[in-house]
């Protein structure tokens, strides 16, 4: 009887100790997986500030393509200076208040 109590122990001891090698394991998964979703945090807030930069490079390219095609480019051109221009007048009546 005392002999089949050791050996519940046993078994006992060593599905205790596969189960703290499996916690461990499974906590320094979790560690590197928080790095790794931090390291692609930080990607995508690069990617999306690299879009806004890219936006205003297409903004200025199709702004000065205005400039050089026809009447019609001129005319595109006239409207966009004219949108910029409001733009700053509404900064600017926001910075006078």
């Amino acid at each position: 009887m005392e002999e089949r109590v050791n050996e519940l122990l046993k078994r006992l001891r060593s599905k205790q100790l596969q189960l703290i090698a499996y916690y461990e394991k499974t906590q320094r998964e979790y560690i590197e997986l928080l790095a790794e979703n931090q390291r692609n945090k930080d990607e995508i807030a690069c990617q999306y500030e690299r879009i806004k930069e890219l936006e205003e490079k297409n903004k200025k390219l199709q702004l000065a393509g205005a400039f050089k095609g026809s009447s019609a480019g001129t005319n595109d051109a006239k409207l966009k200076i004219g949108r910029i221009v409001r733009e700053i007048d509404k900064c600017i009546a926001l910075l006078n208040r």
